[in-house]
């Protein structure tokens, strides 16, 4: 490798590296701490929701609605950037929560990409309003537009272009549905409540 090409390496990883500073800056350690074991426990949690899933989706995939029991897998990308309100929380509960789940369950590392393709739906609604709007209009468009996101991944994962257009509207409409009362509303309520009970003081001060 040449002295020049050894010199672009290191200029490109330092700035990566000064970036990565930055980025940490914008937390403290508490939000830090809390983002991770937050979503760690989210991770597990989607773990227990996943028997839920396999209960009903026999029955639900019928008619097309097995997706009625996924929006609580978009509840990381939502909830916790609704207490730490910065940049990127979405991206980064969601793929650890994801990873976390991936570990214990048959999902494996895809689980990771579901989780980042979920975040950075949500992410983008929150960077749209700089992060500043978090109404419960807000929260559920994220959930919608996270939901739209995975989805388009797993149309193109699982073959959706071989079902029918009707079931395929169907799978979508209840997915979006699903994520905007199990990830969107249900982290608005959660949130407003804790607020009242002054649980999050810490954050929102």
């Amino acid at each position: 490798m040449s002295s020049t090409s050894q010199s672009s390496h290191t200029s490109s990883v330092s700035a990566q590296t000064t970036t990565i500073q930055q980025l940490l800056k914008n937390y403290t350690i508490f939000e830090m701490v809390f983002i991770c074991v937050s979503s760690v426990a989210l991770g597990v949690a989607f773990w227990g929701w996943t028997f839920a899933y396999e209960i009903t989706k026999p029955a639900l995939k019928l008619v097309g609605l097995n997706y009625l029991a996924a929006g609580f897998w978009i509840f990381a990308s939502i909830f916790t950037p609704m207490i730490v309100r910065r940049p990127f929380v979405a991206i980064i509960a969601s793929v650890i929560a994801a990873g976390v789940e991936g570990v214990i369950t048959h999902w494996g590392a895809m689980a990771l990409v579901w989780g980042l393709v979920q975040g950075l739906g949500a992410e983008a609604v929150f960077a749209s309003t700089g992060y500043r709007k978090w109404n419960l209009t807000t929260v559920v468009v994220a959930s919608m537009i996270s939901a739209t996101a995975s989805f388009v991944l797993d149309y193109f994962y699982y073959g959706y272009s071989q079902m029918a257009t009707q079931l395929q509207i169907t799978q979508y409409l209840s997915y979006v549905i699903s994520s905007a009362l199990l990830a969107g509303f249900l982290s608005y309520v959660l949130v407003e409540r804790l607020k009242k009970l002054n649980l999050l003081n810490r954050f929102l001060a």
